[in-house]
């Protein structure tokens, strides 16, 4: 499509919004990726870029040694950018200036790291021609038996993907030669990768509970740590193993080789530890412990940052604290004494006398720390606002109070015998002792 200087105005009203333009000048200068043969424009060629269209999702662009232009698909050239960029970009691309691969595997992917555990972006079909722009730095790809001879390549496809993609099952060919050469490397016979494997590694796998704990937004800093797990792992020298943390357990297990035997287990070696994955967010881990008994333990795959999690929920319990020590700081009970909050997380409590032995020890000091280490059903949340742990000097047992801020002053009540599982209050004590602390 030929486009003169002088109907440019005539061309914006007519896709005002969806261009960008400025006057007569060009957005600058891009590399084409993609060889375009109905107007013989080779991949590598540096264009200059006139205009950019969101809707139609095309660039109009110079076509070189020429005065025509002509409308060419977004991610079939680089972002505009100055002419010595646009340069230094082609550059980038001249080892494969030429160069294209046949895909022999279906279903091979695309990523978006050259790692084979990273996410997939694409999924190419058997027979699929892709665009080769370079060669990167990348992890190592097994198959069980060892590492796959190739390397990893950024590569395009005829739909615009971008991403990476590793040698082993591609042929790449030049296309000005217009012949299929086999990739050096690539001798060995294929071999075809194990796709629900990889996946299963791709995935960060928690223990079971975890998904009750976030589903309830419950996150318990006693029962929880990013660290716990079953993790997939490849050292620098390239040596393969897995890893499983609990709070009661904490093994390392090095394998060679991971047997399939059937759809949804696997085996690592002759280790006796077992993999069972049959929905891919839900697995079972068989293992022989110390004692030589066989256990088993129960993972889930999360998207969510466990660590992101556990960061917030500290950051809402000391908020929690801070809140209901600007609310007083001090509280008075002619009956139960006076509590000072120092700060959010230290009290000085005097004069509670009438609660020694049966709730504080008397070996108890008049200062404490103050935690907040429980949750507290729904059905309790119309009563009260949580639980206060208090840590008593000189005490070794914790001290629990459900407690609620109320118009001129706080409410305690003394969940000694309350129900707790789980670090979860689900009842209250039977006839507890309820105490009521006017704000000073």
């Amino acid at each position: 499509m030929k486009i003169k200087c002088v109907n440019k105005l005539i061309w914006i009203i007519l896709i005002a919004g969806t261009l960008f333009f400025t006057s007569c000048s060009s957005l600058g200068y891009g590399v084409v990726l993609w060889n375009d043969s109905e107007h013989n424009i080779p991949e590598g060629s540096i264009v200059k870029v006139f205009i950019k269209s969101n809707i139609s999702q095309v660039y109009v662009i110079g076509v070189p040694n020429s005065k025509e232009k002509i409308e060419i698909p977004l991610w079939q050239i680089t972002e505009p950018s100055k002419k010595s960029h646009a340069k230094k970009y082609a550059q980038k691309f001249s080892e494969f200036e030429h160069t294209y691969a046949s895909v022999k595997l279906d279903g091979l992917p695309i990523r978006a790291e050259p790692v084979n555990t990273a996410k997939q972006v694409y999924r190419l079909r058997k027979g699929e021609i892709i665009r080769v722009l370079f060669k990167g730095k990348g992890q190592a790809v097994t198959n069980g038996r060892g590492n796959l001879k190739g390397e990893w390549l950024r590569v395009l496809t005829s739909t615009g993907t971008l991403g990476w993609c590793f040698s082993f099952n591609l042929d790449l060919f030049d296309r000005t030669e217009k012949t299929v050469s086999e990739n050096i490397e690539n001798e060995e016979t294929e071999v075809q990768i194990d796709e629900y494997l990889e996946s299963i590694k791709a995935k960060s796998w928690y223990p079971e509970y975890y998904s009750s704990l976030i589903k309830h937004g419950r996150i318990d800093l006693k029962r929880i740590n990013a660290e716990y797990g079953f993790k997939f792992a490849i050292d620098e020298n390239m040596s393969t193993s897995v890893h499983m943390r609990l709070s009661d357990v904490n093994k390392t297990w090095s394998y060679s080789e991971i047997k399939k035997v059937n759809d949804y287990q696997y085996e690592f070696d002759d280790l006796k530890l077992t993999l069972t994955c049959r929905n891919g967010s839900f697995m079972t881990i068989q293992y022989m412990d110390s004692d030589g008994k066989m256990k088993s333990e129960n993972f889930v795959a999360l998207e969510e940052n466990i660590q992101e999690l556990i960061d917030s929920e500290i950051l809402r319990r000391q908020e929690e604290l801070k809140a209901l020590a600007e609310f007083g700081p001090i509280f008075v009970s002619s009956n139960y004494g006076t509590i000072t909050f120092n700060n959010e997380n230290n009290i000085t409590w005097k004069n509670y006398n009438l609660l020694v032995p049966s709730v504080i020890s008397k070996s108890a000091l008049g200062s404490a720390n103050v935690t907040i280490d429980y949750f507290i059903t729904n059905a309790l949340k119309t009563e009260f606002d949580g639980v206060l742990t208090f840590h008593f000097t000189g005490m070794s047992e914790e001290v629990n109070f459900l407690y609620k801020k109320v118009d001129g002053g706080l409410r305690l009540e003394d969940a000694t015998k309350a129900t707790i599982k789980e670090n979860v209050v689900s009842s209250r004590s039977t006839s507890p002792l309820v105490m009521f602390f006017q704000k000073k």
